[in-house]
């Protein structure tokens, strides 16, 4: 049995659905779109040093790691907010879905294998 306090903070987590859990989720995948355009910066910068990319162009690519940049910190907060909104039935849907996907992709996998042999 959980201590009293550690009870109520269970129950306070519990109730909020799952929230302590998506903000460590998206923290993480913060800190990893964060890395990784770090990363491309870095990279780019060595290449103009390098002279692999021209001076013009450098402005170009550093708008479009940006952009990337934001897209992809936005896009779970958008798929996050639609699945709370969704109904069982909404997700069930969802679910087979992804299931009749996955399945039509091994069976396609495994034809193309074995008629490669």
């Amino acid at each position: 049995m959980l201590p009293r306090r550690e009870r109520c903070r269970y129950q306070a987590a519990r109730e909020r659905g799952g929230v302590v859990i998506e903000s460590r989720l998206l923290s993480v995948w913060d800190d990893l779109v964060g890395s990784t355009a770090l990363t491309a910066t870095i990279i780019l910068a060595l290449c103009v040093m390098v002279g692999a990319v021209k001076r013009e162009d450098v402005l170009r690519n550093l708008g479009m790691i940006i952009g990337i940049l934001i897209l992809l910190i936005m896009l779970p907060a958008i798929i996050v907010a639609l699945w709370h909104a969704m109904s069982f039935e909404q997700h069930l849907g969802i679910a087979t879905i992804f299931t009749a996907l996955i399945l039509l992709l091994s069976a396609t996998h495994r034809k193309s294998r074995k008629a490669r042999h």
